[in-house]
């Protein structure tokens, strides 16, 4: 039970390695605000998690609204008193080539990919002030770190996030807040099945990418198991890191 009582906000966690995380977060004790644009899904989460003895509650929300991201904290505060841990995991992708990629395009990725985490990391990050520390945990990719074809301007804005991370850890760290990020290779998630679609439509070999892990792709419960870590208090000491989740990946 490393997350024992710890208040935990989720973002994006109606599916994938969100929900995975929300899931991995309740089985350590965590009590959990799953946020998700779906509210289907995302009310799912919480329900399951609510089944399984855990406790969760819903707040439906845009990451890339001021308004929505303050609601979901002060929902946290509201009714818990708190808010310990927040894993900024909502994010969207576009898969086209850079001369394709339309300028709306653009901003939608921008709008979720930097400004959510940006907005929601700031009103955790005032309450985190308020009570004496906190973790904050967001989600880049392997896209943060290197790139990949049809994915310029989802790669530039997970590039943003780890620098958008490390800016937040530097300036928190005398507040005991902890700002870390996770970066995610190939994860066995319905957007990489989406990625896999397009890249096979134009002719990119994706098992050649994922040979490169050594033939398969990671889990969801391989990323949440690190969230978890950054999560509690064993990592007390880890601050203003990117972490690659992706079998040395990135060391090839």
């Amino acid at each position: 039970m490393l997350l024992k009582k710890k208040v935990a906000l989720i973002t994006g966690a109606g599916v994938g390695i969100g929900k995975g995380i929300a899931r991995k977060f309740a089985e350590e004790g965590a009590i959990l605000i799953v946020n998700d644009i779906n509210a289907d899904t995302g009310q799912e989460t919480a329900d399951e998690i609510t089944k399984n003895n855990g406790t969760a509650d819903f707040v439906h929300g845009d990451t890339s609204s001021a308004a929505d991201a303050k609601n979901m904290v002060d929902f946290a505060v509201q009714k818990y008193g708190r808010l310990d841990v927040l894993v900024n995991n909502a994010a969207i992708e576009v898969v086209k080539p850079f001369l394709e990629t339309t300028e709306q395009e653009l901003e939608s990725l921008m709008q979720v990919n930097i400004k959510g985490v940006f907005l929601v990391g700031q009103q955790a990050g005032l309450q985190m002030v308020k009570q004496g520390g906190g973790s904050i945990i967001n989600l880049s990719s392997v896209g943060g770190l290197i790139v990949a074809p049809l994915l310029a301007g989802y790669c530039a804005t997970k590039h943003g996030v780890i620098g958008l991370t490390k800016t937040m850890a530097l300036e928190l760290r005398t507040n005991n807040i902890r700002v870390n990020a996770l970066c995610p290779a190939f994860i066995d998630t319905p957007m990489i099945e989406r990625t896999a679609k397009i890249y096979s439509a134009a002719n990119i070999d994706v098992a050649s990418l994922t040979a490169q892990m050594q033939v398969r792709l990671g889990k969801v419960e391989e990323v949440a198991s690190v969230a978890v870590f950054l999560a509690s208090d064993q990592s007390s000491f880890v601050n203003g890191t990117a972490i690659p989740i992706d079998n040395a990946f990135t060391a090839s």
